[in-house]
């Protein structure tokens, strides 16, 4: 007797309405007899036209992409081995713990922000007062922490996105937005440790200047801007700025989130209650462990000499200034735009052309949905079931005396088939090859295993895609049936598990299969979302289409496991009787979700404290900065270079062009000619210069030149000893500066 007994009713959809004859799947079998093998004779003939219409149903992956998950199994083995359940493996959960990473950030981001100050002192004195704070120094770690691991998390679920090659069709959206989520979370942690002002900071300062007077004009403005806030202390507004930026790119993140699964039925937002709660008690406790440093403020005279470098965030700093940072940026570039169009320009795999030439145009070339309405109940299953609302029930008019019928959205399909499990009345099929044909073929393989194995049983095994194209590669190019033991073993390789019927299965043992075997993909790791739950929950007679009651303990097994795991599914041993009266207890046979020892969750618990504190050595480097240690700066910041002359008037307006040049020891390194005019006529451009000069004693002079008459209108010169690291700021303000002649300006 089961263990599932008739109190456990299967949960009834909202919106169904179920027909008699509908609940139990094959209601009208009869008892199976394994050892009958006229049972064969059931079985539909199938004509030489149909033999290899399961084809049709079929991807084959990409070389690439089955190359890089088997990389990617491998690497996965040993957290499976460790936990010993596959449900913990945090790498199925990627994306909802990433979910659950934002959320932290934005929480501990608004208990930082009721700190804050706005100013470059301000926001300084702000943080470093934070850390006298036990909770706020806490929140604080934890901000960063979770920061960074939703970099990693993010990196890591778009990567198997990419080996599942779940970015082809519809899925386009989901993956475009992501690629755009990755560039704004990056740059909403740039700016927060922009908000530090430390010299960290300063540094990315530095960057953004560069970045600006690359790409464009507007580079000598916001220096001026920083400047001038600088020197007037009244730099509050520039901080609010920088805040709103870091909140608008938070809830941009927000709204790129809520498109990323748009098209997805029952999104799941957030991890299971055990990651939820394992990632809170890591983040907190290695945050009260390892606390984050202060780095000195940053410093306008100064360049930053040694840093701690983040590189999930500041990967770029070390190669500022030098000669292969285009190269850097370049590339980051080409291989965003190549990840956006990937959709596009990857070509489909698939073993089988699409059924209709208009549909394949739209799909990833497998057929895609199709409905045949004279077949359909209304029953709304196939909807309910469909993980991407390709599928949608309207009102019908006509005499079958149904309420809805299902109408197909092509667009929106996957070709994952998980529809077609859902009807047991051959009203969904892929393309043109309906679920009674391809029976057919199913059929016509168990009939020639039987008859290449005739004094043995036969066990029917059912996998998907993944599988097909891991693990159970080998045994699928093998012409005879696979033996295991006493058993041969026939292996038919569908989309996904979820697009078999309870009813398949019965089918198969009144054909003449001892047992049934499903090996699918582990807990929240199915390529097609659900395909794996909702045909465990058929099984278990708690989702419909259920298997019918008399057969719920049929010979029907199924193993939950990864892709490389296909031998050691194959190979276990089918359930046995607990007494001898008894029968086996196949029912239990089925379930995916085991209980979860403690053992297994305090193995996940550590493990994800080992990973977090390696992320938090890996992310606070040492870096020192060579412009610190080999050289100076001379840094210019002329406003309006023609001050003098049209609003001053301490100067006649030149008759002819002038050079404003700086020189350094004699030699010119800049200089910018300026036509009279145009001072009156137009805005004259801002004088603007960041030069680096070798440490030591220099005479330095800014001036206006008129080399036909020999003579200069100094703005400033000096001679000063520049260390190294250090920057001169020279800045000419009319308000406070007043030009002057040959010996009176030398200081």
């Amino acid at each position: 007797m089961s263990r599932f007994s008739k109190k456990e009713e299967p949960e009834v959809l909202p919106g169904a309405v179920v027909e008699e004859g509908q609940t139990d799947s094959l209601a009208n079998v009869a008892h199976v007899d394994h050892d009958n093998h006229d049972a064969l004779e059931m079985a539909v003939s199938p004509s030489s036209d149909s033999a290899d219409l399961l084809t049709k149903w079929q991807r084959k992956p990409a070389p690439w992409a089955v190359w890089l998950e088997r990389l990617t199994l491998g690497v996965e083995r040993p957290f499976n081995t460790l936990t010993g359940t596959l449900q913990l493996n945090p790498f199925y959960h990627t994306g909802t713990i990433a979910v659950f990473l934002t959320l932290v950030v934005a929480l501990t981001g608004f208990y930082i922000f009721l700190f804050y100050k706005y100013g470059f002192e301000a926001s300084y004195l702000a943080v470093l007062r934070m850390n006298d704070m036990f909770i706020a120094r806490t929140m604080r770690a934890v901000h960063r922490y979770a920061s960074g691991a939703l970099v990693v998390t993010t990196l890591l679920h778009a990567y198997r996105m990419l080996f599942m090659e779940r970015f082809r069709g519809q899925r386009w959206l989901a993956w475009v937005t992501g690629v755009v989520l990755t560039i704004i979370v990056w740059l909403a942690g740039v700016t927060g440790y922009w908000l530090v002002v430390d010299a960290r900071a300063q540094l990315i300062t530095d960057g953004f200047v560069r970045f600006l007077r690359g790409f464009t004009p507007w580079a000598d403005g916001f220096v001026i801007w920083l400047t001038k806030a600088d020197l007037s202390g009244n730099s509050w507004p520039i901080m609010l700025i920088l805040l709103a930026v870091h909140i608008a790119l938070f809830l941009a993140v927000a709204y790129f989130f809520y498109l990323h699964i748009r098209r997805l039925s029952r999104a799941k937002w957030l991890p299971d209650t055990y990651l939820v709660i394992g990632t809170t008690a890591v983040l907190i406790l290695i945050a009260i462990i390892f606390p984050l440093r202060n780095l000195p403020a940053a410093n306008g005279m100064r360049l930053p000499e040694s840093i701690t470098l983040d590189p999930l965030f500041l990967f770029y700093l070390p190669t500022e200034g030098r000669d292969f940072t285009p190269w850097l940026w370049g590339g980051l570039l080409l291989i965003t735009a190549v990840a956006t169009i990937l959709p596009w320009i990857t070509r489909d795999h698939s073993v089988a052309e699409a059924a209709k030439p208009e549909a394949a145009k739209k799909s990833i070339g497998l057929p895609l949905v199709n409905i045949v309405p004279e077949n359909c109940t209304g029953c709304t299953l196939c909807a309910l079931d469909c993980p991407y609302e390709a599928l949608e029930m309207v009102e019908r008019h006509d005499d079958t005396g149904h309420k809805f019928v299902a109408v197909a959205k092509p667009e929106m399909c996957v070709s994952c088939g998980i529809c077609v499990g859902s009807c047991n009345w051959d009203a969904i099929t892929l393309g043109d090859s309906s679920p009674e044909l391809v029976w057919d073929t199913i059929s016509m393989r168990l009939r020639m295993a039987k008859a290449k194995a005739p004094e043995r049983p036969v066990r029917l095994v059912f996998t998907c895609d993944r599988h097909a194209a891991q693990g159970a590669r080998p045994y699928l190019a093998q012409d005879v049936p696979v033996a295991v033991g006493d058993t041969a073993v026939e292996i038919v390789a569908v989309p996904c598990v979820g697009s078999l019927l309870p009813d398949t299965m019965l089918r198969a043992l009144e054909a003449g299969a001892h047992d049934v075997q499903i090996i699918g993909c582990p807990p929240d790791d199915c390529r097609n979302r659900e395909g794996n739950v909702w045909i465990e929950k058929r099984l278990l007679r708690l989702r419909l289409p259920r298997l019918n009651r008399d057969h719920a303990n049929a010979p029907i097994v199924a193993d939950w496991v990864s892709p490389d795991d296909f031998t050691s599914a194959l190979q276990k041993p089918l359930p046995v009787a607990e007494t001898p009266d008894g029968e086996p207890d196949f029912m239990s046979a089925r379930r995916m979700f085991p209980d979860v020892l403690p053992r297994s969750l305090i193995i996940l618990f550590v493990m994800m404290v080992v990973v977090l504190v390696a992320q938090v050595f890996m992310t606070d480097v040492p870096f020192r900065s060579r412009l610190a240690t080999d050289t100076a700066i001379v840094r210019v910041i002329v406003e309006d270079p023609t001050t003098p002359f049209n609003r001053t008037g301490a100067f006649n307006l030149p008759e002819r062009p002038l050079l404003l040049r700086l020189e350094v020891d004699g030699e010119v390194l800049a200089e910018q000619s300026y036509d009279p005019a145009e001072f009156f006529s137009q805005p004259v451009g801002a004088f603007v210069q960041d030069l680096q000069i070798n440490p030591g004693n220099h005479h330095i002079r800014l001036a206006f030149v008129d080399e036909q008459a020999n003579s200069r209108i100094v703005f400033y010169e000096a001679t000063t000893d520049m260390a190294p690291g250090e920057i001169l700021r020279v800045v000419y303000d009319p308000l406070f500066s007043t030009p002057c002649k040959g010996n009176d300006c030398l200081q």
